[in-house]
């Protein structure tokens, strides 16, 4: 059955997103003249809120911002960042809407620092300093004096010496990497740990503020959300985000279940299966956790803490649970059982496109089962089967897949697309339109957010800013 879908075009827009990128090295901090601080990281600033000291609005390659970035300074009197890359090229860029300008200079070597007083902006490479006037962006011959506002490529000096409140919280945080950089900014200090994230004091006797710490999970491939948090699962642990303090806590998988690191409730009775690091799927489904590893689905009984294991003989891309009777997507087919032990059944449909050929995802809807195959979509339903057609725009290849109904979200090298054949619908998200990569590699829609992990950070949309 062949349709048309509409696509439509989405501009992006800041509120419509909630960023956690990846924070494992913070080139710099910089700030305006107010209360405004950016992190500067090689792919994006971020603007930390004022009041929360956390992540906001974030600036990408997807908003043309030149990366990647090896020092940024922010300018007050012209609105715009001094960007140095780290391909050594020089670059304003604006906050406020219009293009990158790229700045030509006669010195092509690497800049240590960057410095800015009333007129000039000062590319400092080591062996000379090159003065930029900020009003022509043109080069001349001037000397920095004693008011200009630097900021350095190398970590921040003496930091013990300096600043020896920092020292306790240092010594008690077993992941915590050495402070490399410490920001004053008005009565708040920014500090930075490569790995980490950042930590922001009130410089009014060293009060912790916030502690912001970064997504450490590598190769995310699956999300999903339980009691308050959302977790992501990647090659090297599980990164759990608190909804309340919107910050992660890192559980490793190798020490999974020791005394050494406290692990979430719900896996009870999976430790020694999560000391492993070979699966490549996780699904909770209700009160049951999914964990896919090649041909194995191991299910846990998250109540009970009981483990079993199902061997299917095929690859297993997804997974569906409903009362009693399990569904398998895999590379031959859609295939049920029943737990506990059943052996599994192949699932036959009108047209057989669901049998002997890959099935990559199920999504479960009210009184219906859609699976998608790569090249359609398939409605199960007491009503019977209908087939839809793939939209026109498809991630190649589609890394993740998240749904309810039949609104259908594929991700994978080239950004995602929302896709609802039954509403004629179809809308493409890419870094112009707010990812922070085009690579998605995980999705899970939680109410009317959807949560998306790409190989530089994790984000969550508010789709009512793009469904009709």
């Amino acid at each position: 059955m062949g349709i048309m879908l509409v696509l439509l075009a989405y501009i992006y827009d800041p509120a419509d997103w909630q960023h956690y990128p990846d924070f494992n090295e913070i080139r710099n901090f910089t700030a305006d003249a107010f209360h405004t601080v950016y992190a500067v990281t090689s792919n994006a600033i971020l603007e930390l809120d004022e009041q929360s000291n956390l992540p906001g609005k974030v600036y990408t390659s997807g908003q043309r911002l030149p990366t990647p970035i090896h020092l940024a300074l922010f300018d007050n009197d012209r609105h715009y960042f001094w960007i140095a890359t780290e391909q050594n090229l020089l670059y304003t860029f604006p906050v406020i809407g219009g293009f990158p300008s790229r700045i030509p200079v006669s010195n092509n070597g690497s800049v240590e620092r960057i410095g800015l007083d009333e007129k000039y902006v000062y590319f400092d490479f080591g062996s000379a300093v090159t003065a930029i006037n900020k009003y022509t962006q043109s080069e001349e011959q001037a000397s920095p004096g004693g008011n200009v506002t630097w900021v350095y490529s190398a970590p921040t000096s003496d930091i013990r010496d300096k600043y020896p409140f920092l020292a306790p919280w240092f010594i008690t945080d077993i992941e915590m990497y050495p402070f490399n950089r410490v920001f004053l900014h008005r009565t708040k200090a920014y500090v930075s740990a490569p790995g980490y994230g950042y930590i922001v004091y009130s410089t009014q006797g060293w009060q912790e503020l916030t502690r912001y710490r970064g997504l450490k999970t590598t190769g995310v491939h699956s999300l999903f959300t339980t009691d308050g948090s959302l977790y992501a699962v990647g090659l090297n642990g599980i990164s759990e985000l608190s909804f309340d303090e919107e910050t992660f806590v890192f559980h490793r998988f190798d020490n999974w279940g020791t005394t050494k690191y406290e692990t979430p409730i719900w896996s009870k009775g999976a430790y020694s299966k999560l000391r492993r690091i070979n699966f490549h799927k996780f699904r909770l489904i209700d009160d049951y956790l999914f964990l896919l590893e090649g041909e194995d689905a191991y299910v846990l009984n998250i109540p009970s803490g009981k483990l079993s294991d199902i061997v299917t003989n095929r690859w297993i891309y997804d997974v569906d649970f409903h009362e009693d009777t399990l569904f398998f997507a895999t590379d031959e087919g859609v295939f049920y059982t029943s737990l506990p032990d059943e052996i599994p059944t192949p699932l036959s449909d009108e047209r057989t496109k669901l049998t002997a050929d890959d099935v990559y995802g199920i999504v479960r809807g009210e009184g219906a089962r859609y699976f998608w195959t790569g090249r359609m979509l398939v409605k199960q339903s007491p009503e019977g089967w209908k087939y839809y057609t793939r939209p026109s725009y498809l991630p190649a290849p589609q890394e993740a897949i998240a749904g309810r109904d039949s609104l259908i979200i594929l991700g994978g090298e080239d950004g995602l697309v929302i896709y609802n054949p039954e509403d004629y619908f179809e809308r493409r998200l890419t870094k112009e339109e707010g990812l922070l990569s085009n690579k998605v590699t995980a999705l899970h829609l939680q109410d009317d957010y959807l949560w998306i992990a790409t190989d530089a950070g994790l984000q969550r949309f508010d789709l009512n800013a793009v469904l009709p």
